[in-house]
C-alpha cells in the first residue's frame, strides 16, 4: 500500500511569463516534482521538488519585501488571484 503525504500548497509572489502580471504563485509539490501556477492566468509549469526550494522561494520573498519601498504595489500581492501590472 502507498500512503501519499499530502502537501499544503506553497504560495509565493513571482512575474508571469504568460501575462506579464506581478502575481501570487502556487506550487503544489508531488513526489520529486511540483507545478507552479500563477493564480491570475492559470499558467502552470512543472518545476523540479527539492528541499532547498522553499528557501529559494524565501529569497524571492526577501528581494520583493525589499522592492516595496520603491514599488508600494507590491505590497498589494496578498491573496490569491491578486495580480499587478509593473514596468
Amino acid at each position: 500500500m502507498n500512503i501519499e503525504k499530502l502537501v499544503d500548497p506553497i504560495f509565493h509572489r513571482q512575474k508571469c511569463n504568460a501575462c506579464g502580471f506581478y502575481t501570487v504563485y502556487q506550487a503544489i509539490p508531488a513526489g520529486d516534482r511540483a507545478t507552479d501556477s500563477c493564480t491570475h492566468c492559470g499558467h502552470q509549469v512543472e518545476i523540479a521538488w527539492h528541499p532547498e526550494i522553499k528557501g529559494v522561494f524565501k529569497n524571492t520573498e526577501r528581494l520583493l519585501r525589499d522592492m516595496e519601498e520603491i514599488l508600494p504595489e507590491l505590497k498589494e500581492l496578498k491573496n490569491p488571484g491578486d495580480h499587478i501590472l509593473l514596468d
